[in-house]
């Protein structure tokens, strides 16, 4: 076959440089335009005629015009296929001044003629748009966005990573990635980062643990991480997708607090419940304690038995009392207060520690006398001392100290601020000491949570110190605590001060009597039955009792007209007093019914009306309360 001539390989050469995809581009060793090709002319928006014989100068911007001189003499001097402008934006000037981003190769070509440089040009526009995109994204980005090699050298952070973590990027760029880990995870770090490279796949960081981040002020903040290998002609590198989640963070801890409200609202709730069903059995029995006290007080003679009888009434009293507060420690509920000296109760409980712990201990007190009044339920401030004064004397078991001190104390408006629900003004202040081994700081705050206890099981119900505490917030005081270990514990309680009243002399009362009346008198437990006849004999009734609600609707039934009044216990197996009122009630309206209860729930005004009930009375009853009870009601014998 015949070679080509050479005007025919001529014409497909230039066929070729016309063609091709990219600008080309040639200049001579003086930068001067001797070839372009279609491409070029349709890039700068030149007619070829234009720019043959100009500057290759003529087609770059102002600014970078004397530079490219010199890249050029240097290219000249060591003339080999290259990148123009590596890791440089470079642009070209179009014809009607505007600006291309180009991206330029550079290949020397050797001609009899001389040496020339040949120019490939590549319009690059839609690429750039789509890094402006992208840069744009990532720089609007929610999340704070990072991107480290595989030595974890930092090559580009976001607008979000400079606002968490406080550094401009300027400062971030080559720094290692543990700039931004917090100390005491440092040493961790580099095996995680060692794990993610070795197999690297899209991951969240972290997973099951808090994860931290360091602020350039010190300051930790935490942070959730994800993690996505991306693979480029510079090797493997990482971005870490990093979401700021303080707000979550507060979320999940007031979510806590609240879940942990309600967790102490149920503990409430659980003692309510284990106290009501307690109380009807335990109020039954110091009712029978009080009863058979009260007879043998009215029949015994003045002297020290009559004293130590009052004692056991006193008792009574308070386990009464001690009762209906654990009953109300699960709801708000007032008080009956009236204005005291602390130096009674304060009194009673010292003689009653010195009883109990003999010799053992050194137990003293001191009542400053200008100590002011306050307003309280004088049994719950007896419980309280005596939950104190006991925790001390468990607290010093081989010997020690229990001191407990009364004073005056002003409460400034600075301090009060610092114990939400106080107010500036004169109070009480009462301490209770120990010189036992203290409380350890770990359990200091939950000392006063229900059934938290640091004794021995079966040694403590962990209820003692959160009963002290509900009692004095319902007081409008505060009790705080103060413990440090080989030294001893003090608690402090704070109770808002009155002032004294005038003293005024309040006569016995005497008791109401009954002129043989005959009462009917129901209950489910026999030895109460027994005991409630012979007091109403005592006040000079005639009583008929019966064992049950249907026993009792039974007798009444048999000769309803010869009761004067109706005596009933709420809480009976098969039918209840309330029940059984208004079966009596519906025999015969409006005899008086008056209805025992060991219950404190409040039952409403319309339900007791309707069942006919005069009077609630709580178990277990005084004989004075219960005679008085029975003056307002039983005005004249039955028909007999």
């Amino acid at each position: 076959m015949a070679a080509n001539p050479p005007e025919a390989e001529d014409l497909r050469l230039r066929a070729a440089v016309e063609s091709a995809p990219s600008g080309l581009l040639m200049v001579d060793s003086e930068g001067r335009i001797v070839l372009v090709n279609r491409e070029v002319e349709r890039l700068f928006g030149y007619p070829r005629e234009e720019l043959l014989g100009r500057r290759v100068e003529m087609l770059l911007p102002a600014l970078v015009r004397e530079r490219h001189v010199r890249f050029r003499e240097e290219f000249a001097e060591l003339p080999r296929v290259r990148a123009m402008g590596a890791g440089r934006d470079l642009y070209g000037l179009r014809k009607d001044g505007s600006t291309v981003p180009v991206e330029i190769g550079l290949t020397p070509v050797a001609t009899p003629e001389g040496m020339f440089i040949l120019s490939s040009i590549v319009d690059i526009t839609s690429r750039k748009r789509a890094d402006d995109r992208f840069r744009a994204a990532v720089e609007s980005s929610p999340a704070g966005m990072i991107m480290v090699d595989r030595k974890g050298r930092i090559l580009l952070v976001n607008r979000e990573v400079e606002r968490l973590f406080g550094y401009d990027r300027t400062e971030l760029a080559g720094q290692n990635l543990l700039t931004l880990v917090p100390e005491r995870f440092r040493d961790r770090h580099p095996a995680y980062q060692e794990s993610f490279m070795a197999q690297p796949d899209a991951r969240a960081m972290g997973a099951g643990r808090d994860l931290y981040g360091l602020r350039k002020d010190g300051t930790e903040v935490p942070i959730e991480i994800g993690l996505n290998p991306i693979e480029t002609e510079d090797g493997l590198l990482v971005l870490a997708s990093v979401v700021d989640i303080s707000e979550r963070k507060r979320e999940e801890e007031a979510r806590a607090e609240l879940e942990g409200r309600l967790r102490q609202s149920q503990k409430m709730e659980a003692i309510g419940r284990l106290a009501g069903g307690i109380a009807h059995d335990f109020n039954n029995i110091l009712g029978a304690i009080q009863g058979y006290a009260e007879l043998l007080e009215g029949a015994l003679p003045p002297g020290p038995l009559i004293d130590d009888l009052e004692e056991l009434l006193q008792f009574v009293e308070r386990g009464k009392t001690l009762v209906t507060r654990i009953q109300r420690f699960g709801e708000r509920h007032e008080t009956t207060r009236v204005p005291i000296s602390l130096s009674a109760p304060v009194s009673e409980v010292l003689r009653f520690l010195r009883s109990s712990v003999g010799s053992r201990l050194d137990v003293d007190a001191q009542v400053d006398a200008a100590t002011p009044q306050v307003l309280a339920d004088p049994s719950a401030i007896h419980q309280v001392l005596m939950n104190l004064g006991m925790n001390a004397a468990q607290a010093v078991p081989d010997g020690g100290q229990i001191r407990i001190e009364v004073a005056p104390f002003y409460l400034a408006d600075s301090q009060a601020r610092l114990r939400p629900g106080m107010r500036e003004g004169m109070h009480v202040m009462v301490c209770v000491r120990d010189s036992g081994p203290g409380i350890p700081p770990e359990v200091q705050s939950k000392i006063f949570e229900p059934f938290f206890t640091t004794k021995d099981p079966g040694k403590g119900t962990g209820l003692g110190l959160a009963i002290v505490d509900g009692i004095v917030r319902e007081h409008e005081g505060v009790v705080e605590l103060e413990s440090e270990p080989g030294v001893g514990t003090t608690f402090r309680i704070l109770l808002p001060a009155i002032d004294e009243p005038e003293a005024e002399t309040t006569p016995s009362p005497s008791t109401p009597r009954g002129q043989g009346q005959r009462i009917l008198l129901v209950d489910d437990e026999p030895s109460l039955v027994k005991i409630g006849q012979r007091r109403l004999e005592t006040l000079g009734y005639n009583p008929a009792a019966a064992i049950g609600a249907k026993a009792g609707l039974e007798l009444f039934r048999s000769d309803p007209d010869s009761f004067s009044a109706v005596i009933s216990d709420y809480l009976m197996p098969g039918t209840n007093g309330l029940d059984f009122a208004k079966a009596v009630s519906a025999i015969r309206p409006g005899v008086p019914i008056l209805l025992l209860t060991g219950f404190i729930d409040a039952l409403p005004a319309e339900t007791i009306a309707g069942a006919g009930i005069r009077e609630i009375l709580h178990k277990p009853t005084p004989l004075q309360e219960l005679a008085e009870a029975l003056a307002r009601h039983v005005t004249s014998p039955a028909k007999s």
